[in-house]
């Protein structure tokens, strides 16, 4: 009676593990067309009630190429890219939570306070080149072919270590989770000084995100 309870228990645990997974197979490794039975498969894994892991592999190696996980339709938790001999090529971490709203410290300075002429400000170009290697269009974006602008706030202390991060312009809420983890990947930049003494300063930069 116990084997036969035993048994019971682990199918009903297959069946539900079943249930909670969903497989989807692609001929390209992009995973834009999907297909009967292909090379590359997407596994769906029902975590609870609101996250998801998606994992993306080879169908016969079982090599993964990339991890997602989501919270519903936004970005959650650390996403990773694999490299061709399976190890960690990159990873993207979406472990955040939004904030919206304008907060500046007491002791903080804005930007234009300063008088500083941005074509002469090395932080400006870092940021740029920060946005632009980490700019991504969010893929539920792309497919519902929504466009617009976000404007991300920040403080850059007196050590350039950047904090107070929020949004102060929203648009769709898979663009700000973007600009949100693009800005959150940026830590350090040079700090600013008044008559030699290192500040604080507020900074606002928008990020547009428009489809060709």
């Amino acid at each position: 009676m116990t084997r036969i309870l035993i048994l019971l228990l682990l199918f009903s645990n297959l069946v539900i593990s079943q249930a909670d997974s969903e497989i989807k197979y692609y001929k390209d490794k992009y995973g834009r067309t999907e297909v009967e039975k292909g090379p590359y498969m997407l596994e769906i894994k029902k975590i609870n009630d609101s996250v998801t892991d998606h994992i993306f592999s080879k169908t016969k190696k079982g090599q993964k190429i990339w991890f997602k996980s989501y919270l519903g339709k936004q970005p959650y938790g650390l996403w990773t890219q694999y490299d061709k001999k399976g190890n960690i090529e990159s990873t993207r971490d979406y472990n955040f939570t939004l904030k919206y709203g304008e907060f500046i410290p007491e002791n903080a300075i804005r930007y234009y306070e300063l008088g500083t002429t941005t074509l002469f400000d090395p932080n400006n170009e870092k940021i740029q080149q920060h946005i632009a290697e980490h700019f991504r269009y969010p893929e539920i974006a792309v497919e519902n072919g929504t466009e617009g602008r976000v404007t991300v706030q920040f403080t850059i202390d007196e050590n350039g270590k950047v904090d107070n991060l929020s949004i102060t312009e929203r648009a769709d809420i898979a663009l700000d989770t973007e600009c949100f983890a693009i800005m959150n990947s940026l830590k350090q930049l040079e700090p600013y000084k008044i008559d030699g003494q290192n500040v604080m300063v507020y900074k606002t930069i928008p990020i547009t995100f428009r489809l060709q």
